[in-house]
């Protein structure tokens, strides 16, 4: 929504939406692929500049969705996936580290593929007591924050 309001083209991917059946080991092999994995690589990953990756805390680090996605793709067209995008991180936790550990193991990933991971990662803790009624982060400081990380993306 920061993005949106900032006049950015905005597309959301939300990965626990994906259809599971996609990730078969057909996909580490190019012309195997599930064709609806190559148009979720089309759509959200080739064509884009700028990626936002917020990321919940598992087992302190990402979750592996996550993982098995940017695997999935990267059999295909390798060097346009993550190369030369700049890259914003923001990590979740109910915790108090708001997935630190797992954005940094995320940014391994990331730089491993040629991606520019923003040197502001943002970790959001105690999300669950941020939200208001409507799902929708209500606290300030967090919104400021959230704001900050939008504009320097933006400006990138």
């Amino acid at each position: 929504e920061l993005l949106r309001e900032q006049g950015e083209a905005v597309q959301l991917l939300d990965l626990a939406e994906v259809d599971m059946s996609l990730y078969l080991r057909e996909m580490y092999e190019a012309a195997t692929m599930a064709p609806g994995l190559v148009k979720l690589q089309q759509q959200y990953i080739l064509e884009v500049k700028k990626l936002v990756f917020v990321v919940p805390e598992y087992n302190g680090s990402y979750p592996g969705v996550v993982k098995l996605f940017i695997d999935g793709i990267s059999v295909n067209e390798y060097p346009r996936n993550l190369g030369g995008k700049h890259i914003a991180l923001i990590g979740v936790s109910s915790g108090r580290a708001g997935n630190l550990r797992g954005m940094d193991h995320l940014s391994a990933t990331i730089t491993h593929m040629g991606g520019w991971v923003l040197p502001n990662k943002l970790p959001v803790s105690t999300v669950d007591k941020l939200l208001d009624d409507r799902g929708k982060i209500g606290h300030p400081d967090t919104i400021k924050a959230l704001k900050k990380l939008a504009g320097q993306l933006i400006a990138i």
